[in-house]
């Protein structure tokens, strides 16, 4: 009888196992690059679940303030600062890297005309657009907003840029299909297309937009407590979605994976130096630590080497779920 009944039991538990459902989701992989914790004026390149192996990738002449690198290209553009005696003598410039010609050295973009240039990207086609927030004239008057570096300029001794959009933006973002930027004012989120030139608002608390892989929604930080990380459709209904770390944690830095199954972001509390990194899983909601490897365990601003996304399932984003509550 006893034979029997472990028998019976064994089938029971097998069955019930099979009807268990399973995670087919697997951690962030792949190869990051980062700006070095220890020296802000160098990018490294790493991969994600192994800080050991990391190396250094370009070295610039004074400190990132921030950078972003061309979806499945070559590029990786960069905003330096250069300080001077006081706010009056000190700017900002964008510089080009060419990961496929790295003994060229950074290429300067601006010279030196503007006092504040808060973010810059780099188009699939190898066009940079930066965000000029100048107020003060260095060598003339600018106008603040969104400027252009057509890819034909980038390779010209002293690239001209033109004036995109006059507006007062803080991030930008360009989109994977490269028809789209999204930028954020005080005002929110504002999507700008490069066909028609108009603009659309997609939402008013909203910092830090983030284009998902297939360029049909974006990933945002909330401007007002409690502090929370939003998805939100650019395509059709906006079907709006929150995830909500725990309370007294703040973001500093949000991006999609590489292959778009998770946004990972960088937290931070007010009390200790040191940052952590999260990757939430977008359609099970589930968190977990990621670059534990790294110097004090976490990166500041990093981006993916290779941006060649694999595209989400169309039906990704479409259930309703409610705020997801961080898990570690």
């Amino acid at each position: 009888m006893k034979s029997r009944f472990k028998k019976i039991l064994k089938t029971l538990c097998l069955s019930f196992m099979l009807l268990l459902p399973v995670a087919t989701h697997a951690a962030p992989t792949g190869e990051i690059i980062f700006k070095n914790p220890k020296d802000y004026s160098e990018l490294w390149i790493g991969n994600v679940n192994d800080g050991r192996s990391a190396q250094p990738l370009f070295r610039l002449p004074h400190d990132i303030t921030t950078f972003s690198i061309q979806r499945d290209g070559r590029y990786i553009v960069a905003v330096i600062q250069i300080k001077g005696k006081d706010e009056l003598d000190s700017f900002h410039d964008v510089y080009l890297l060419d990961r496929k010609n790295p003994n060229a050295g950074p290429k300067r973009l601006t010279q030196g005309e503007y006092s504040e240039i808060f973010d810059a990207d780099v188009s699939p086609d190898g066009d940079v657009v930066f965000i000029n927030h100048s107020f003060v004239i260095l060598k003339k008057f600018l106008e603040i907003g969104l400027y252009l570096i057509p890819n034909q300029e980038i390779q010209k001794k002293e690239p001209i840029a033109e004036l995109l959009l006059e507006e007062d933006p803080y991030q930008v973002d360009w989109a994977p299909n490269g028809k789209k930027i999204a930028y954020s004012t005080d005002l929110g989120i504002f999507i700008f297309n490069i066909t028609t030139k108009g603009t659309s608002h997609i939402i008013k608390d909203g910092d830090f937009p983030v284009f998902s892989p297939n360029s049909k929604h974006l990933a945002f930080l909330t401007k007002t407590e409690p502090y929370k990380i939003g998805i939100v459709s650019v395509v059709g209904h906006r079907n709006l979605r929150y995830i909500e770390p725990e309370a007294g944690i703040f973001i500093d830095h949000l991006t999609w994976s590489a292959d778009g199954q998770y946004l990972v972001y960088t937290m931070y509390n007010h009390w200790d130096p040191a940052f952590t990194n999260f990757a939430v899983h977008i359609e099970s909601g589930v968190t977990e630590r990621v670059l534990e490897t790294y110097s004090n365990g976490g990166l500041l601003a990093f981006e993916w080497a290779t941006r060649a996304y694999a595209l989400e399932p169309e039906g990704l984003l479409t259930t309703v779920w409610g705020e997801i509550k961080q898990r570690k």
